[in-house]
């Protein structure tokens, strides 16, 4: 038996109103020439002109749309940070901050590829202090607008809640997720494959 989550009529609502709209972020990067390599330096999530803003689950599936990205966002997040303890303080997860104005309130995030190790994506966020804006990733499924690649995910994930918690969860990757109690009992709203996984899950509803 399905179990729905109290916030399904909204995420569907979200969904449907998604369908039809471009990715402002990819074309707002291009617009203005800010994929060059030469312009982001490594940083500090401490160091940002603008605070990133801190989410709660149900912020975060607004985002994804779906379970499948959140259930691989702590396996990538482990991986871009070398270790398990991702709430430790002194934990390095590298980001990008941009030296044009223009993108002051983006980021970006280099993911290695689980599968393609010669190959990495370009992770770009958004954000104001209170939310995420948009969302861009140079993987497969990155440009879409209807939830988000698992790269995205593990970014929005790590920065906006995981490092937020005060008790270190070392469950084995994509383990880890009481806090999403009726996960497992619905499925995802969009296409959820990305460079990594060509599962499809489709709405119950």
């Amino acid at each position: 038996m399905v179990t729905p989550s109290p916030n399904d009529d909204e995420t569907i609502r979200r969904t449907n109103s998604l369908r039809t709209q471009n990715n402002t972020l990819q074309i707002f990067l291009t617009d203005y020439n800010l994929t060059r390599n030469s312009i982001w330096n490594v940083t500090d999530i401490h160091n940002l002109v603008q605070r990133f803003p801190k989410l709660s689950m149900v912020d975060l599936r607004m985002i994804t749309l779906g379970v499948y990205q959140l259930k691989r966002a702590r396996s990538y997040a482990e991986e871009h940070a070398d270790s398990i303890d991702l709430t430790d303080p002194n934990l390095e997860f590298p980001i990008q901050s941009c030296n044009d104005t223009n993108a002051h309130d983006i980021i970006r995030i280099r993911f290695q590829s689980a599968h393609k190790k010669s190959s990495q994506y370009y992770t770009y966020i958004q954000f104001d202090p209170n939310q995420i804006l948009a969302w861009y990733c140079t993987c497969r499924s990155g440009p879409r607008v209807v939830g988000c690649c698992s790269h995205v995910a593990a970014g929005i994930w790590f920065l906006g809640y995981e490092r937020h918690q005060l008790e270190t969860n070392q469950q084995p990757s994509s383990t880890n997720f009481a806090n999403l109690h009726y996960c497992d009992s619905i499925s995802d709203y969009e296409d959820s494959s990305d460079e990594d996984n060509d599962a499809r899950y489709s709405s119950t509803r």
